[in-house]
């Protein structure tokens, strides 16, 4: 191996886990001297640090190195059709800050990203730190080849637009894209230490999302469209129009628009999902019966779902993990409807509060698309002074 891209290499390595510089002479197949020197550089940069001390195996032992928590940032993104969080990360994929915004994915790509990047750099403004890497969810199947969405229902004017390109073009930075109940998934399995290695995590928002954990890794399927129940045909949703222009969706009836509605027609006011939940948390029966419904049908799309997967976990995230009423009635349903032998060391948990998997699902995938470029950024390798 040649050590042209030495710091690539090296930092690749150390995300993995904290490793000596023997250790990483080593595996790299390079002379002691040369990793030596450029760690001293990349510690010297801010890039990596030493921490700790690896076991003795009988000589003096080496000192650990591992990447440096305050060395950059990673713009982070959840983007809904009406709203997004928009975060950065440090290298460790710790969020180190957050806000929510409104937006409107009808106002295009264009303008929405261009709103998205200013509020990166507002944040970056008020925190500090190198903008090094940026990573976005977005609420539609998208191919993370060519960072596309593909045919989104709810984001007109969206097809086969590089979102990646845009966002990268506005931040200057490498980025990728994702879908958002990928990310989701993804943020969960990382931020739980008794993760399932096959897991299932729903985003229950506007829409219904599902992101796959399989042995540990995304699983996005042939065409980038895996878990995609939300316009699943359901019995009970009978005639219904969907936003994909079909009728009878899942999301119809078991998403937060269609409780919206479906409390609305009722003669209760709600303009969104949160002023639903706000009338759920004061025990209002009407809010509280809506949003039981809604989880017993989502419970029951699922059951096949799982029934067929065999996860070890279901995570259930989104604003409507936080009503226990919408959690309980899916988990009775999955309980009731699927084999004993699946169930019997099935977990059906609600997102951590205060936990923003998304983001943590999109600092992972774009820190590794980070170390894995041909050429970081010079903030990146820059020696001292």
């Amino acid at each position: 191996m040649s050590a042209g891209n030495l710091a690539v290499d090296v930092l690749r390595r150390i995300s993995v886990e904290p490793t000596t510089r023997s250790a990483l002479a080593k595996s790299l197949g390079l002379a002691p001297s040369t990793v030596s020197a450029k760690v001293t550089e990349l510690i010297a940069s801010g890039v990596i640090e030493e921490q700790g001390v690896a076991p003795s195996l009988g000589g003096r032992p080496g000192r650990l190195l591992s990447i440096a928590h305050r060395s950059g940032r990673t713009a982070v993104i959840a983007l809904g059709a009406r709203h997004a969080t928009v975060g950065l990360s440090d290298l460790s994929r710790n969020v180190v800050a957050s806000t929510s915004i409104v937006v409107n994915v009808a106002d295009g790509p264009e303008a929405t990203v261009d709103l998205l990047a200013k509020e990166v750099q507002a944040l970056i403004r008020s925190t500090g730190g190198d903008l090094l890497a940026a990573g976005i969810g977005l609420p539609g199947p998208v191919d993370t080849e060519s960072r596309t969405v593909i045919a989104p229902a709810r984001m007109p004017g969206w097809h086969r637009q590089d979102v990646g390109a845009l966002l990268e073009g506005a931040l200057s930075v490498p980025t990728v894209t994702d879908n958002d109940a990928n990310l989701a998934a993804l943020g969960e399995f990382l931020s739980r230490t008794d993760a399932a290695t096959n897991s299932i995590t729903v985003l229950a928002g506007t829409g219904i999302g599902t992101g796959i954990i399989a042995r540990g890794e995304l699983y996005r399927g042939s065409s980038y469209a895996s878990g995609d129940i939300t316009h699943t045909k359901v019995e009970a949703a009978n005639d219904r129009m969907c936003s994909c222009g079909n009728r009878g969706c899942l999301e119809t009836i078991a998403s937060g628009a269609a409780i919206v509605r479906d409390l609305s027609e009722s003669g209760i006011a709600v303009k969104n999902i949160n002023e639903v939940l706000l009338k759920v948390r004061d025990g209002d029966p009407a809010a509280n019966g809506v949003v039981r419904e809604a989880g017993r049908q989502l419970g029951l799309a699922l059951s096949t779902v799982v029934n067929f997967f065999n996860p070890g976990d279901v995570y259930l995230s989104g604003g409507l993990s936080s009503a226990n009423v919408y959690v309980a009635a899916v988990r009775s349903q999955l309980y009731e409807r699927c084999l004993p032998l699946v169930t019997s060391g099935l977990r059906v948990e609600a997102s951590k509060p205060g936990v923003e998997t998304g983001l943590i699902g999109a600092a992972e995938l774009s820190i590794m698309h980070l170390l894995n470029t041909r050429t970081l950024p010079a903030s990146l390798t820059r020696p001292a002074g």
